[in-house]
């Protein structure tokens, strides 16, 4: 209970001082207002940042999302709330024994040839351990929290409590979809039974090709809250300068990372939905090691064909294409108003075509407000905002979308992801669109216009 009311007292400590910035805004000429409002987004973004870093758990997981997913959002909260991904800190083993026990018995420890106490890896709802089995072999243990089930539980009904607030601020249509997604979501990644058939699902996929790794389960060390695979090693995938070291050339690495996706997505339907960097390692080659399978998503028909024709409507420059993409995908609102969207899509492009980016690395402000679309509903979002619905389904997609492009821009800050996506995309449309459908056939569519630095052994948590 006193978790809860922390909670709610953090969102409502940040919805009074918009509120408060509001009335101010009644009587304050517009730069005045402009520049307190770039103040408060800056000490509410910090002040969620580190109430979200306090509370841990699930809120720890919001964060991050949030940070990767902030389309509406002002750029001080992509800022602040990306600290969270590396904000994780490890709980004490005796928390983690208790897990072992409950899997395992009394005397879980004696299940394993040696267990290290000391986590190589901690997230949100899990850490790692390095072991062996009883022969020798080194294995990663992915062990649950303990209760962390029951804190889902709570921490969710507190941001369900506060969702008509939100509702209020940014009134998207179908926004429970989001919160409804983000539990699905958790659900997913606490059932280490679902994680199990993902690893031998994407294992399936890549079992011909050298240069993908799949780490593989050791079944007798598997239960319940434990998840106990191969340990892999490998280079962090942002060490860049170890992968050189070690004669991996980067670019090579992003140009891997990104086909491993078109593979994923293209060719049978899904896709690895957390591309952070705590999830892939590198080994000369390249070799791209693929970690935590927690997040594994199909894409829906609907997505895979409105992306594609955003795409093609992003290549020609044709908003009429965009928009019928967007339609596709289900963002457009029943009853929406379609020539506002298609405003604010051709003002999109429009701003879009003036980006030059020479390192995908290091962009500045005014790029990544451009990239985001945020110059295009400030002053608008209500308005826009009751045009457009969040689809089933584009949770993932967009946060995977912009954790790859961080990710890749890391390693080809020349190229970065768009430059590597279009040769793929060009291919996949050249041949013909085919759609995977989960559980066998295809929809075919016409084609037309946490670890250290240097050689790092590791292995995710979630």
């Amino acid at each position: 209970m006193v978790r809860s009311i922390r909670a709610l007292a953090l969102f409502w400590t940040v919805f009074l001082s918009y509120g408060f910035e509001w009335l101010l805004s009644r009587v304050l000429s517009a730069e005045r207002v402009a520049r307190r409002s770039e103040r408060a987004h800056r000490r509410n973004a910090r002040r969620l940042m580190l109430g979200f870093s306090s509370l841990g758990g699930v809120f720890i997981k919001v964060g991050q999302v949030l940070s990767v997913m902030g389309t509406f959002l002002p750029a001080a909260y992509a800022e602040e709330l990306e600290k969270l991904q590396d904000r994780v800190p490890p709980r004490p083993f005796s928390e983690i024994e208790g897990r072992l026990i409950e899997a395992f018995g009394a005397d879980a420890r004696s299940r394993f040839g040696s267990f290290s106490e000391q986590p190589i890896a901690a997230a949100s709802l899990a850490q790692v351990h390095r072991a062996t089995t009883p022969e020798g072999r080194e294995v990663a243990v992915k062990v649950l929290y303990p209760k962390i089930d029951l804190l889902i539980r709570r921490d969710l009904r507190v941001l369900r409590w506060i969702l008509p607030v939100l509702k209020w601020l940014v009134p998207v249509s179908h926004a429970e979809r989001n919160l409804d997604q983000l539990e699905a979501m958790l659900a997913r990644e606490t059932d280490y039974a679902h994680e199990r058939r993902n690893i031998e699902r994407v294992r399936a996929i890549f079992a011909q090709r050298t240069d993908v790794v799949v780490p593989q389960i050791v079944p007798e060390l598997t239960q319940a809250g434990v998840l106990t695979m191969s340990f892999e090693e490998g280079i962090k995938v942002t060490d860049v300068g170890a992968q050189r070291e070690q004669g991996v050339d980067p670019d090579a690495v992003a140009r891997l990372l990104v086909e491993v996706y078109f593979v994923m997505l293209f060719d049978h339907g899904v896709f690895h939905a957390d591309p952070h960097p705590g999830n892939f390692l590198v080994r000369p080659g390249p070799t791209l090691v693929i970690l935590d399978y927690g997040a594994v998503e199909d894409v829906t028909a609907p997505l895979a064909e409105g992306m594609r024709t955003v795409v093609l409507g992003a290549i020609t420059r044709n908003d009429d294409q965009i928009l019928a993409g967007l339609e596709r995908m289900g963002f457009v609102a029943e009853g929406g108003d379609r020539e506002l969207l298609k405003r604010i899509g051709r003002e999109y492009l429009r701003a879009l075509s003036t980006v030059k980016i020479e390192d995908f690395s290091k962009l500045d402000r005014d790029v990544v407000e451009k990239l985001s679309g945020y110059r295009q509903i400030r002053g608008r979002l209500r308005e826009i905002m009751r045009s457009v619905e969040y689809p089933e389904g584009y949770f993932y997609v967009e946060r995977t979308l912009a954790l790859l492009f961080g990710l890749v821009g890391q390693l080809a800050p020349r190229t970065g992801l768009p430059g590597l996506v279009l040769p793929h995309a060009s291919r996949v449309f050249a041949r013909g669109f085919v759609i995977p459908v989960p559980g066998g056939g295809s929809h075919p569519e016409p084609a037309d216009g946490v670890q250290n630095g240097g050689r790092t052994p590791g292995q995710s948590g979630s």
